[in-house]
């Protein structure tokens, strides 16, 4: 029989301890919640939600009477091409993420998977906190399917390696489309550096003695701080799974594929609304304002979306590339609005959706809906937007 475990269609299994409340309620997370507190903490988070989509749509008003020639004459065809390409790079980076997990022998449903993309993206694109709400919201899923904080760990790690990388080697096509191949060797360096630092970092985990004195001594310090006793048999289980995981080599080649369509597919969608509202810009224009793009908004983990820094880097690469203020701006209003807006409101729809179900079967739980406060910083640069 297969040591691999099943996560179901919308994740709602969870193997771990449950806690039940004084009302007859279970919370798998270990804490419970009251039902007062819960209506608080939803309507805080409703609260906070129009505030941020006020302040949104006040800041970019005067933008949308400036550009609203060319979005009164959007071109149908080339904006279903922009909503298919966004579609094709969320199924990429849920198929990427579901792949991670597999390494660990955790199998996770292809729908479970889209949805929980949808909802982190929702999420990090309306509340404070931006993509480090969304990395809380994703690890909270993948606990409720049963993951171990291994397993998480390492997903999290290699889909922020395979990533970053996908994207230089995005950035380097676009150098090399508008005829500045000298960033190449650049682009090779950097390439070579994260390659180097993931094969040390995974050779020193697969070594448990080596990886044990740091963790024991790290935890020695805990106890003396605390002065308690407990955790070494939990760091050394830790350690020992940590070890025991052995990504194969076709894993890195097809995350790294799907990573890479994972960016393509939403660049793709920034060329197809600048064709939409009647611009025409070269190709590795678009590469270029688009990696600008994410760097501006990855140096922002807490705005929603990337919000202001995005946009205005956008803007100012179509513009530095020849096309119109106007219409640069009409193309990052389109492009806006496909993603975070459709998308976020799809993702609003399915985390509701996953809400009702959590209700129905257990009541209020403190894994429905993660807040900015609850959010521990996680590096990686694929997460400012998923």
């Amino acid at each position: 029989m297969s040591n691999s475990r099943q996560a179901g269609v919308d994740g709602e299994r969870d193997p771990g301890a449950e806690a039940v409340g004084p009302d007859g309620h279970a919370c798998r997370t270990g804490e419970f919640i009251p039902p007062v507190r819960f209506r608080r903490r939803t309507v805080l988070t409703a609260g906070v939600m129009v505030v941020v989509l006020g302040t949104e749509s006040v800041l970019v008003a005067p933008y949308a009477r400036r550009a609203a020639g060319q979005l009164a004459h959007v071109r149908p065809m080339w904006l279903l091409l922009a909503l298919g390409a966004e579609m094709a790079s969320m199924m990429a980076f849920a198929r990427l993420q579901r792949l991670a997990l597999g390494t660990g022998g955790l199998r996770v449903a292809l729908g479970s998977a889209v949805a929980t993309v949808f909802g982190g993206n929702a999420l990090g694109a309306t509340l404070p906190g931006g993509s480090l709400v969304a990395i809380t919201y994703r690890t909270r899923r993948m606990r409720s399917w049963g993951a171990s904080v291994p397993q998480i760990g390492f997903t999290h790690a290699a889909t922020g390696v395979l990533s970053t990388v996908a994207l230089v080697v995005l950035a380097g096509a676009g150098n090399t489309l508008t005829g500045d191949g000298s960033q190449l060797v650049r682009v090779a360096v950097h390439v070579g550096g994260i390659c180097a630092l993931t094969s040390a970092a995974l050779v020193l985990i697969h070594h448990a003695a080596v990886l044990r004195r740091p963790v024991n001594a790290l935890l020695r310090l805990w106890r003396r701080l605390r002065r308690g006793s407990a955790g070494k048999a939990s760091a050394d289980r830790l350690v020992d799974e940590l070890a025991a995981m052995h990504p194969p080599a076709r894993f890195w080649v097809g995350g790294f594929g799907f990573a890479l369509l994972n960016w393509a597919g939403d660049c793709l969608c920034l060329l197809a609304v600048c064709h939409a509202v009647g611009a025409r810009p070269a190709l590795g224009t678009v590469v270029l304002a688009y990696t600008a793009g994410v760097a501006a908004a990855s140096a922002m983990p807490l705005l929603p979306a990337g919000i202001g820094a995005l946009d205005a880097a956008l803007v100012l690469a179509l513009h530095h590339g020849g096309v119109a203020s106007s219409t640069a701006t009409a193309a990052d209003l389109l492009y806006r609005t496909i993603t975070p807006g459709l998308v976020g409101v799809a993702g609003w729809v399915l985390l509701l959706r996953q809400r009702r179900r959590s209700a129905r079967g257990q009541g209020p739980c403190a894994c429905a809906l993660p807040t900015a406060s609850s959010t521990s910083p996680a590096a990686s640069l694929a997460c400012w937007r998923r």
